[in-house]
């Protein structure tokens, strides 16, 4: 499996349920670069458990972190790093998972029309 790692923490609930449509936009573009399933916790976790609880951010974080460690790669989507994020990155590097690093859709799309 690949491991898709993007920003889910937004100013409001709404900006980060849009990160979580993206997440799963990552998985797509994952899957067709590695032929493999590709997961994101991140990108269901938010309607399932309130990432403002303390409780159930620490629930969701210790989900991702297991699921990541049965994983070959992490694909790391856009160019801002989240605290989230930089501890995903941490865990793979300790676990000897390869990291990839990948703009995002949209970040290439404003490139594009600039």
């Amino acid at each position: 499996m690949t491991y898709v790692c993007s920003p889910l923490s937004a100013p409001s609930r709404a900006e980060m349920l849009a990160n979580a449509a993206k997440a799963t936009t990552y998985m797509v573009l994952a899957e067709k670069e590695f032929c493999e399933q590709a997961v994101a916790p991140h990108a269901y976790l938010p309607y399932l458990l309130d990432d403002a609880v303390p409780e159930q951010r620490a629930l969701a974080l210790e989900f991702g972190q297991k699921l990541l460690a049965m994983c070959s790669r992490v694909v790391v989507f856009g160019s801002r790093i989240s605290s989230g994020m930089r501890g995903e990155i941490e865990l793979a590097e300790r676990l000897g998972i390869p990291v990839f690093y990948r703009k995002s859709k949209i970040e290439c799309e404003r490139e594009e029309a600039s």
